[in-house]
């Protein structure tokens, strides 16, 4: 099946890398020569129009601000194809002003995206079986995915989205803590970094909650509970919460702005 990239920065380029060795990948980009490079890989096109011809469905992998500009572009190429929308901020409903006969599916992946481990949320209107299937395709080549409904997609933003970041801050905390306590910083790097890795692969294949795990490493009077005392009047879980929701606020303020 014919796949059709518009847009290959870094979501775009980690797609194509993803699923070139099950579909039949075209690009194209607001640079051409860039995309030369990676001609013996993929199809290229230098413009949008021919590539959307092109495709059975068709990946919008672009900045939110020039959405409508694309859309009108590729609008006469796309009817009865599937288009997934990668685009931030840009809602189901505006990309059908443009595109009235298309199935539209938007997704939102993070960073892991990267090493073909994104956490990939989606939504859609309208879709048929066989299209469906091959929607869990392609997201199931980038990582995990998580169908919501849209309306939780900016909340989704802050959480998964937005989440590797502050992710990142805590292992950076526990690094500097253990150079701190004198370890030297590459064992510290791989003592915390391995730490979050194999806590987070317990959680997830034994289902435990985790406050259950939380408790099988603390014991009364131990070390476990004298630190996790410090954590808690440090408000770190309100200080996580507030993170989430203040990435999920700029989100919606983002995505309203482009209706205005």
């Amino acid at each position: 099946m014919k796949v059709s990239i518009i847009g290959v920065g870094t979501i775009g380029k980690s797609i194509a890398e993803a699923i070139n060795k099950d579909f039949d990948v075209s690009l194209s980009s607001g640079s051409f020569e860039k995309l030369k490079a990676w001609n013996n890989k993929y199809k290229i096109f230098d413009n949008n129009i021919d590539n959307s011809e092109y495709g059975e469905i068709i990946i919008l992998a672009i900045r939110p601000g020039i959405a409508g500009k694309i859309l009108n572009e590729i609008k006469n190429n796309v009817k009865n194809k599937m288009v997934i929308s990668f685009m931030a901020g840009i809602k189901i409903d505006y990309i059908k002003q443009y595109l009235t006969d298309s199935i539209i599916v938007r997704a939102m992946p993070n960073i892991p995206i990267l090493i073909k481990k994104s956490v990939t949320a989606y939504c859609y209107d309208n879709i048929d079986n066989a299209s469906l299937t091959n929607v869990k395709k392609i997201l199931s080549k980038l990582g995990t995915y998580v169908e919501i409904d849209e309306n939780y997609i900016d909340a989704v933003t802050g959480l998964s989205g937005s989440g590797p970041a502050f992710v990142s801050i805590m292992v950076d905390s526990m690094i500097n803590a253990g150079i701190y306590l004198g370890i030297p910083k590459d064992q510290a790097r791989e003592l915390a970094i391995n730490t979050f890795s194999s806590t987070l692969e317990l959680l997830n294949k034994k289902n435990m909650s985790p406050s259950d795990l939380r408790d099988e490493v603390m014991t009364p009077g131990g070390t476990t509970v004298a630190g996790i005392y410090e954590l808690e009047k440090g408000n770190i879980r309100t200080a996580i919460t507030d993170a989430v929701a203040a990435s999920y606020k700029k989100s919606k303020e983002i995505s309203e702005k482009l209706y205005k």
